[in-house]
């Protein structure tokens, strides 16, 4: 028997359109600076093409045992760095029967209140929150994303409920040098889509002793982007940074690549840069995936097998289902309450 929760999750698809979505869409671009239509365009486009269509949708429910609603109570604490990013948490939740209470983020509230108002229209228990609650919630367990230093302040905050808290993660990139056109224009969406932002974004480049970088920049400049004011008055500042510090820098007119040695571990980039390191062996890039994997979201491109959320160029912001943030399986966690 087909999970009946499955129903308001595929009509959800059908429902980003229309005057009420224009107003969502243009609300969220004043909440957030950094939300362009494009960019909201763009992550619904991956909802629909992704997640939300029916048989992606039975394939991945398909396999938890998922008889009855759990009817826990469930409270989701969302980020907001990217339009609809907790979206996948929300589901997840319905999907399993529970009674859910989300905090969206002030940067990202517009898209996500319409996205519950749908669930609602279509008898989900929703509930959107203003803000969180001091005291003791009723809630069976928790879902948190925030910064390293916001998942504490969650732990001590919801200490004694079941929690599945998340920090700050980035993504990476290994190149070989036979890189198709097709795969420097996936990676180059890997890279801008979101202008760097987000924990499934590509900040670093692992490339071969010898690589051509600068043939790379240029083939990257070449590809589709958005201008974005303020992305361009970060990489403005950037760039001065770089210059100012003598750093081995190559210029792509809208970004910079910046040289950081093989044996550091994962720093976060400027916005308008994206780290390069050279390695030696493919060996050497498998001790680094594996020594850094706790800090790591995804790795795209010619990525040692080994590695557990390792996607083609062009797929780093194309999760599916089963790509959990920080490889945590979200369904089995709201089965276990």
């Amino acid at each position: 028997m087909e999970n009946k929760h499955i129903a308001p999750l595929i009509e959800l698809a059908s429902r980003f359109e229309g005057e009420e979505w224009r107003r969502a869409v243009d609300e969220a671009g004043r909440e957030n600076e950094w939300f362009t239509p494009r960019q909201i365009e763009a992550a619904v486009r991956a909802l629909r093409n992704d997640l939300l269509r029916p048989e992606q949708l039975r394939a991945w429910l398909d396999r938890y045992s998922l008889a009855e609603p759990t009817g826990k109570s469930v409270g989701i604490v969302m980020a907001g760095n990217l339009p609809l990013v907790g979206f996948a948490d929300l589901a997840a939740a319905v999907a399993v029967g529970c009674r859910v209470w989300v905090k969206p983020s002030s940067k990202d509230r517009a898209l996500m209140e319409y996205v519950v108002r749908a669930l609602r229209q279509n008898g989900c228990e929703v509930e959107l929150l203003d803000a969180l609650p001091a005291g003791a919630t009723g809630w069976d367990g928790v879902i948190a994303t925030g910064s390293d230093a916001t998942r504490d302040r969650f732990a001590r905050q919801f200490a004694g409920l079941p929690v599945l808290l998340r920090g700050a993660r980035q993504s990476v990139a290994v190149l070989n040098g036979a890189e198709s056109d097709r795969e420097v224009e996936g990676l180059s969406e890997d890279m801008f889509l979101y202008w760097g932002l987000g924990c499934r974004s590509v900040v670093r480049l692992f490339v071969p002793q010898g690589y051509d970088r600068t043939r790379l920049v240029a083939r990257l400049a070449a590809c589709d982007r958005e201008v974005h004011p303020k992305y361009e008055a970060c990489y403005r500042y950037a760039r001065a940074m770089a210059t100012m510090g003598g750093e081995r820098v190559v210029d792509g007119g809208f970004f910079l690549l910046r040289y950081l040695e093989m044996e550091a571990g994962p720093t976060v980039p400027k916005v308008g840069e994206v780290f390069w390191s050279e390695y030696r062996s493919e060996a050497e890039v498998a001790d680094w995936l594996e020594r850094h994997e706790s800090a790591l979201q995804c790795a795209a491109g010619a990525v040692p097998e080994a590695f557990p959320r390792r996607v083609r160029l062009g797929e780093t912001q194309h999760p599916g289902w089963t790509d959990y943030a920080d490889g945590v399986d979200t369904v089995r966690f709201l089965l276990s309450l």
